[in-house]
């Protein structure tokens, strides 16, 4: 569940690209319209695709599936201001020991789907979202990661990466939210209830985990810690391991320009992974 997003600036931090290995599947992912969304909005869709197809670069070896469908929508959900997006996987598959999404469906409030696309906050919005459909909150239990109600993540990948990303040496598990009411808790990064203040886990580039992209709230700039890309991993895909300096906003943009100019044009399991805004 998606609940406020600033603006993805300051901005999202890049990583190291890896190269997919040969017997590896490359993560290809569709996005079908189905309304509600208009021509500039559905070209940020390609935007968040490319970024995804960018920093998981592929599926870990023994797995074939190569395309994970997306249906996109906007629809009327509870009003301005309220639920901005939702989003989870409908079809899965199991392969090479992992539970997969092979279809899913994003869906955002038409009610505030103008003001987050000229405030700049929609792109953030639907990688929040985009991330869930892949099995980000969605797909933990499926895979063993994750028992509701604990508030314990205890992937291998993401605790090794939380662990050294924000010094939290002899940590067992990764804090994930309890709060938030159905679609929040149990499915994003814990921080404060309603996004308010500080967590004070502070990675090195003295970013606060409350403006983590796979929180259940956002306010501030937003970025993708190695700790969510660690998660990924848990998950079967193939990200990147190392963390670069946070590049200006414009050499994000030049970097998925150009990454987008390079591929094709854009082209069961309950909806879940909503993101709210800060009340």
């Amino acid at each position: 569940m998606l609940r406020s997003l600033s603006t993805l600036c300051a901005p999202l931090a890049l990583v190291a690209c890896l190269a997919v290995p040969a017997s590896a599947t490359p993560l290809d992912i569709v996005v079908n319209f189905n309304g509600g969304l208009t021509a500039s909005q559905q070209s940020i869709f390609a935007t968040a695709e490319t970024f995804w197809e960018t920093q998981l670069v592929g599926y870990q070896v023994g797995i074939s599936l190569s395309t994970v469908t997306i249906d996109a929508e906007g629809i009327a959900i509870d009003g301005s201001g309220g639920t901005l997006g939702q989003a989870g996987p409908r079809s899965l598959t199991s392969q090479g020991g992992f539970v997969l999404a092979r279809t899913g469906q994003m869906q955002f409030d038409t009610a505030d789907l103008t003001l987050l696309e000229s405030s700049g906050r929609l792109l953030g919005t639907i990688l929040h979202e985009m991330a869930h459909v892949l099995g980000f909150g969605t797909l933990w239990n499926l895979n063993g990661l994750y028992t509701d109600g604990t508030g314990q993540y205890t992937g291998g990948e993401a605790l090794a990466a939380w662990v050294t990303e924000f010094n939290e040496f002899g940590a067992t598990s990764v804090p994930v939210e309890l709060g938030g009411g159905s679609g929040t808790r149990d499915g994003h990064w814990n921080e404060n209830d309603g996004g308010g203040g500080s967590t004070g886990f502070v990675d090195a580039f003295g970013r606060d985990m409350r403006d983590e992209l796979m929180t259940g709230w956002i306010s501030g700039s937003t970025f993708v810690s190695q700790t969510t890309l660690g998660a990924f991993r848990d998950l079967g895909f193939l990200a990147p391991a190392t963390a670069l300096p946070e590049p200006a906003l414009g050499a994000l943009w030049a970097i998925l320009a150009f990454a987008f100019a390079r591929r094709k044009p854009l082209g069961a399991v309950s909806v879940g992974g909503r993101r709210r805004a800060i009340q």
